[in-house]
């Protein structure tokens, strides 16, 4: 008898199975976060690893996102959701997610930013790539992370830089030939600029395309001798 089940398309199973994993995840989360906002710091012995455990379920979940609009992205069904964004207020706000956290590790996060600086762009799309970048910066900065918004050249730049060992060599290579590897040896998969690329370009403004800039502070300007990423959007 013949089977008449449609056969699915394999990147659209995937993308079922990871909304499904999200949603479980989110509810996962949900409750950690009952859990943690019980627990005090003076009293509670284990408040540092709950909230790890809260910071690694967030960095999973952010990834499952990332692959979901990757999906809609390569199948034309992401539509951009332009608004006008405070910069200074739209940064502090991430910041403030990721304060305590650093803090309890020692590393110190700063903002550097007109306070009457505005842009227009996807500011949920462009906030998870913002995340992804701090959460980066938690792994390898020695103890400071500066973020900073300004306007330059027509683009809006926002930029994460750490006091940490910098971008490797190969990485900076792969920029200029717009191409991206995994190394499972150290645990790059190269989807976090991968995703920040594709949201760069993204956003256009007339003949100007958004995109991103990754180098090593100590051949910038920058304070900070660490990695430096920016993403430029018109």
């Amino acid at each position: 008898m013949k089977n008449n089940i449609k056969k699915l398309e394999f990147p659209t199973i995937l993308a079922s199975s990871v909304h499904d994993m999200k949603n479980s995840l989110a509810m996962l989360l949900g409750s950690l976060a009952d859990i943690s906002s019980g627990c005090q710091a003076e009293t509670c012995s284990i408040k540092n690893k709950l909230l790890r455990i809260q910071h690694e379920g967030q960095r999973v979940n952010r990834d499952l996102i990332q692959l979901l609009t990757l999906y809609k992205i390569d199948q034309s069904q992401y539509y951009l959701n332009t608004t006008e964004v405070n910069i200074y207020d739209y940064l502090e706000e991430i910041i403030l997610e990721y304060k305590y956290l650093l803090n309890e590790r020692g590393i110190d996060i700063s903002l550097q930013c007109d306070t009457a600086l505005n842009g227009f762009f996807d500011a949920e799309l462009v906030s998870s790539v913002i995340k992804t970048i701090i959460n980066n910066a938690y792994q390898y900065a020695d103890d400071k992370i500066l973020v900073s918004g300004e306007s330059i050249d027509g683009f809006i730049k926002l930029t994460i830089a750490d006091n940490g060992k910098g971008y490797p060599a190969h990485m900076l290579s792969e920029q200029k030939t717009r191409k991206t590897t995994s190394d499972f040896g150290t645990g790059s998969t190269g989807l976090g600029l991968y995703f920040s690329s594709q949201v760069a370009e993204l956003h256009k403004n007339k003949h100007k395309y958004g995109y991103i800039q990754i180098t090593n502070s100590i051949n910038n300007s920058s304070e900070l001798k660490g990695g430096c990423f920016s993403i430029f959007l018109p």
